[in-house]
């Protein structure tokens, strides 16, 4: 299949088509880049909420509950679900897909993708894959990290809404203020709060927040049980709080400084392809081999693979 034709199930089947251009894209098809500079125009109308934390924090349940509620209150509403990837095919281990039963019984549109190796919680399409959900009409699209620990803060450059979910009895009380993760959480979840230690957690991290100073936006902590579907009422009402203060000032200019790193990033990563392809592998091979001899110095040799 071209890319014209997809363009075109898009159209005429967009599950379908969606369904295959996600494949492309975390697949890197260039095809994939034809069918999104033919359907650029159609996208960019979602709000994206991004959900992360330490594993075993509840996510998928909690993203579970906050979609079908979404959905109950007139969203089109899609799910991402960053997974591991399986050391065996490369593909996603789909747990967080299979603990998301309830969204998957209404129909909404859950993809699970893998990491591949990409630190950060997410990977290095999400962002498109993110476009993709848009021409299947979505206007809500939640982003589950992988939940590989405290390094999952990349995606403050996917979502305008970012939800931080913590859990009693991790040993993140204290972890969890080292990291960035507090900085980038627009709403702190204490799951699982029927365990011993869920307030005296909620306690700590809003004694955290007040020693961050003053924002333009101080993160409500709520303590929600997601399995119980305690406090999803309450989370999505404190997200379409944000929601209302991010629209009503920051969210435009806060879309283009992160429209901005990406397209930073993405140049980087094209003019570094470009030069190790002008460069050659055989350039490559002879710095290496003289930096092992210590006949040059690597710092010398990448100036000169450089000009």
């Amino acid at each position: 299949m071209d890319a014209a034709t997809l363009v075109t199930m898009l159209e005429s089947q967009p599950q379908r088509g969606v369904a295959r251009l996600l494949s492309w894209i975390e697949d890197e098809n260039p095809r994939a880049v034809e069918v999104l500079q033919a359907t650029w125009s159609r996208t960019g109308n979602s709000y994206v909420i991004g959900v992360t934390g330490p594993p075993g924090g509840g996510k998928s349940t909690l993203v579970d509950c906050l979609a079908v509620h979404a959905a109950a209150q007139g969203h089109a509403v899609g799910v991402l679900a960053v997974d591991p990837t399986s050391p065996f095919s490369g593909g996603a281990v789909l747990g967080d897909r299979l603990r998301m039963s309830d969204a998957q019984k209404r129909g909404i549109f859950i993809r699970s993708v893998a990491t591949r190796g990409h630190l950060g919680g997410l990977t290095v399409t999400t962002r498109y894959l993110v476009n993709a959900l848009e021409l299947l009409g979505c206007d809500l699209v939640f982003v589950e990290t992988v939940g590989a620990g405290q390094g999952d803060v990349e995606v403050v450059q996917l979502a305008d809404t970012t939800v931080v979910v913590e859990v009693p009895g991790l040993g993140d009380e204290v972890q969890v203020q080292k990291a960035g993760i507090l900085e980038i959480g627009d709403l702190l979840l204490v799951n699982k709060s029927d365990r011993p230690g869920a307030d005296r957690l909620a306690q700590e991290l809003r004694s955290a927040l007040d020693l961050g100073g003053q924002r333009n936006w101080q993160p409500p902590v709520l303590q929600v049980t997601a399995i119980e579907q305690t406090g999803i009422a309450e989370t999505w009402d404190a997200i379409g709080a944000h929601r209302a203060h991010m629209e009503a000032g920051p969210l435009e200019a806060d879309r283009l400084a992160r429209q901005m790193h990406e397209l930073e990033q993405q140049l980087q990563q094209k003019l570094f392809r470009d030069r190790i392809i002008t460069v050659g592998d055989a350039a490559l091979r002879s710095s290496a081999q003289k930096v092992l001899a210590r006949k040059a110095d690597p710092f010398t040799a990448i100036d000169r693979l450089a000009n």
